[in-house]
Formats: C-alpha cells, sequence, structure tokens
C-alpha cells in the first residue's frame, strides 16, 4: 500500500481545558473524497487550516504527502494543496477581471511581473471546469455571489493540487449548481487521483459523492466509509440529546437508514 496523502497523527489545537480540537487522527489515500460534518464551533474550519500549514497545532503532527508539514517551504506546498475558505460577504474595490482572480492561485503569482509565466491554459482549465469560461474577462465585482464562489473555486483548482481543502464550497449556490461541483469533486478524485476534504453541513446533499463522512466535535467521534450508518449515540454527542434524527434510504453514508415499518 503506497504513503498516504495525508496522515494526522494526535493533533490538538487550544487551550489544554478546552481545546478547539482535540487528539485528531486521521489517514487519507490518494483519490478519496472526504466530507466533514459538525455543528457550528466544531472545530471544522480550525481543522483544515491546520492541515493547510496556516495555523500551528498545540500537539501532535500532520504529514503530507509522506512529509512532515514542517519540512514544507511555503513555495512547496502552494504546488500541492488547494484552499478554499468559507465565503465571507465583502464589497471588493479593485477592478480585476475573473482571470486575475484565478491567476492568484498559480505558484508563480508572488514572482516579479518580468518573471511571471503565461498561464492563460491552466487558468482557462480551471474556468472550465466552473464553467465559467465565458465570463473570464469579466470585472469580478459584477459577480453574482454564486458566480464569486465558482471562481473561488477555480482559484483553488489551477494548480491541480494533490490536496484540496474546502471549506463550505456550496455556499451561495443553487441546488443545481451544487449537485454539479460534488460531481465535478467526485469526478477530480476518481479521474485525477485529487484526495479532497470538504466541510459541508448536509449530510443527505453529499453522500452519493464522497467515499466517507467524518463527524467532527472537536474530535472525530466517527469516520463512516461506504455502506456505514453512524450510530445515533454519535449523533447525539455530536449535536446533543434535542436533535431529531430522521431516517434516509440505505444509500446515504452515514444516515439513518428507515426500518421496515418507516419503508
Amino acid at each position: 500500500m503506497s504513503n498516504p496523502i495525508l496522515r494526522i497523527s494526535d493533533l490538538s489545537f487550544g487551550p489544554e481545558k478546552s481545546p478547539v480540537l482535540d487528539q485528531i487522527n486521521l489517514s487519507l489515500e490518494a483519490g478519496h473524497f472526504m466530507g466533514i460534518i459538525g455543528p457550528n464551533g466544531a472545530g471544522k474550519s480550525t481543522l483544515l487550516s491546520a492541515i493547510a500549514g496556516l495555523i500551528q497545532p498545540s500537539s501532535g503532527k500532520v504529514e503530507l504527502f509522506g512529509k512532515p508539514l514542517n519540512q514544507f517551504s511555503r513555495r512547496k506546498l502552494l504546488k500541492k494543496v488547494g484552499f478554499l475558505n468559507q465565503m465571507h460577504e465583502h464589497d471588493p474595490h479593485l477592478p480585476l477581471r475573473v482571470r486575475d482572480i484565478v491567476a492568484m492561485g498559480t505558484t508563480g503569482y508572488a514572482a516579479p511581473l518580468w518573471k511571471r509565466s503565461n498561464n492563460s491554459d491552466e487558468i482557462m482549465w480551471a474556468l472550465e471546469q466552473v464553467e465559467m469560461t465565458d465570463l473570464a474577462e469579466r470585472d469580478f465585482r459584477h459577480l453574482s455571489g454564486g458566480q464569486r464562489q465558482r471562481v473561488r473555486l477555480a482559484r483553488a483548482l489551477v494548480r491541480q493540487p494533490g490536496l484540496l481543502l474546502l471549506d463550505e464550497p456550496s455556499a451561495a449556490l443553487d441546488s443545481k449548481r451544487q449537485d454539479k461541483l460534488y460531481a465535478l469533486l467526485r469526478q477530480l478524485c476518481s479521474d485525477r487521483g485529487m484526495t479532497i476534504i470538504m466541510v459541508e453541513h448536509d449530510i443527505a446533499a453529499i453522500t452519493a459523492y464522497v467515499d466517507s463522512v467524518a463527524c467532527l466535535n472537536r474530535r472525530i467521534h466517527y469516520h463512516a466509509m461506504q455502506g456505514e450508518q453512524i450510530p445515533d449515540d454519535i449523533w447525539h454527542a455530536m449535536y446533543g440529546d434535542h436533535i431529531h434524527i430522521v431516517a434516509h434510504d440505505a444509500g446515504c453514508i452515514g444516515c439513518a437508514h428507515p426500518t421496515e415499518e418507516e419503508q
């Protein structure tokens, strides 16, 4: 078996008495598509930031592509890891084209102008994946929220990273666009061997596309693979005793399955 793309060992972050993340252990192979679910404040975004090297864990370690995270320079890390953080409402003032926004994700973007390579093919490939090529010259400020989110995803994809981290990528997308997004991500995993970790709230919406679902609330309470059902006590441990568990069909990873009476 090849080395995993990602290995997290005993990772914790935050104060010892009330950590944001507590003893996280996780290993993912190339081409694996994992969804992360959990309540607000569960540490989902923090975990992605730790994997991306944006924050230093209090303890434990992260290994990417068989090497400790701290052995990567920022430049080398950017070549291998794509990161789409949460979308926040803002009013950009700079008159940047859509293609300029995507270009920010290329590895040579920070180089002096006279040293930058022409990344047109890569930029157009990324825009094609999110069906935005016809708006490549459009002013980013004039796009809708959903269109901006698709451009931000193209920026994360433009380097075709081995590991892609997505924090609520379906935000501002309608249901049709959400399905297209999940299908695209599934294809990238299956056809290109990309490993994807995606934070989402709706387990039923993503279950037809992901390989597994991790239940996170400070720690990983359960990691459900294809065909597994998340036990009721895990749902209660994450969301509290007030949660109402709704049954879904047997194809839903982690979902409560209907009983014979319910069917």
